[in-house]
């Protein structure tokens, strides 16, 4: 939570107010937000990231084209287990998988002192993801041969990310995965988020 999503929803709502400043400061969003966006010919939803969403979070995938995923780069490091965790429920989605759909890692507020770059933020991602996968499939591993059981492991079947006895890396999924830098405080075009609004037409229009 914090990271910059519900900003960046209204950096792309509004442009014509945050092409060269930053968009009116936001708090923590505790509510979904929506609005067709001329610019991407997109209809973006900003889901909230605490936990009590997910169940939102998992409805709007079953329909969504393309993902962007909002990492806060000056906090990334301390929450990686957390954030990686989210990534990975959203890049193991079933709808996500079986529609291939493209996934945008933002990672913001690269105008912190503090701001890992994306190069490093997608390493400590991968690293991380590739311990979550193992312990995953080793409670999966655990579980007894009842009928409710095989249920839950046919259920989770696509939940193992990248290629078994490698180790993880985000080119190995059948979906792509990018990762970009933004910043909202120092404006639309500054910021990074026409190349966000180019990544949104382009996965959807092309």
């Amino acid at each position: 939570m914090g990271s910059g999503k519900t900003s960046l929803w209204c950096h792309l709502r509004f442009p014509a107010t945050s092409a060269s400043s930053a968009a009116p400061r936001t708090q923590t969003s505790m509510a979904i937000n929506a609005a067709y966006i001329d610019e991407c010919r997109a209809y973006l939803v900003d889901v909230p990231g605490h936990q009590k969403f997910r169940f939102d979070r998992d409805t709007q995938l079953k329909a969504a084209r393309a993902v962007v995923f909002v990492v806060d780069s000056v906090q990334v490091a301390r929450d990686i287990r957390a954030t990686a965790e989210t990534l990975y429920d959203v890049l193991a989605n079933a709808s996500v998988q079986e529609n291939e759909c493209p996934v945008l890692v933002l990672c913001n507020k690269q105008d912190d002192a503090l701001a890992l770059p994306n190069v490093r933020v997608k390493e400590m991602l991968e690293e991380e993801i590739d311990g979550l996968r193992g312990s995953r499939q080793a409670g999966l591993d655990s579980l007894q041969g009842t009928a409710d059981d095989d249920a839950a492991v046919e259920e989770r079947a696509g939940d193992y990310l990248g290629i078994d006895g490698k180790k993880f890396v985000f080119e190995d999924l059948c979906h792509p995965v990018q990762f970009n830098e933004s910043s909202m405080v120092i404006g639309h075009d500054a910021g990074g988020l026409e190349q966000v609004e180019q990544w949104i037409s382009e996965s959807l229009h092309t």
